[in-house]
């Protein structure tokens, strides 16, 4: 009985470290931290030393990574995808983003 009851009192103890944080946890109130620089230049700077060299790089992969997969995509009839997804998605985000616009590439593979 004693023991039973020790069970259930760390078991309601444990449970109140899920449930209060989730219920303090309302985003309404929050603000949320902008991690962006407003700064134009910041933005174009940024862009043109570390974000286009490692596009640049990862077009390369993706090149070598296609090479390497050929053999299989010619079986499973699929090599435009593959080289769209490979090459093609980090060659439009490499080359056809606007210098400074610094988004998840998905909003520039549409072209």
């Amino acid at each position: 009985m004693k023991t039973t009851a020790i069970f259930f009192m760390i078991a309601t103890f444990s449970l109140g470290f899920f449930v209060i944080p989730a219920i303090a946890a309302d985003d309404q109130y929050i603000e949320k931290p902008n991690y962006w620089s407003s700064n134009k230049a910041d933005a174009i700077l940024f862009d043109l030393v570390l974000l286009r060299p490692v596009g640049l790089a990862s077009l390369g992969v993706g090149f070598a990574a296609t090479i390497a997969g050929l053999p299989f995509s010619i079986i499973g009839n699929n090599t435009r995808e593959v080289g769209e997804a490979l090459i093609g998605e980090t060659g439009k985000f490499t080359f056809v983003r606007p210098l400074g616009e610094i988004t998840p590439p998905q909003d520039y593979l549409k072209y």
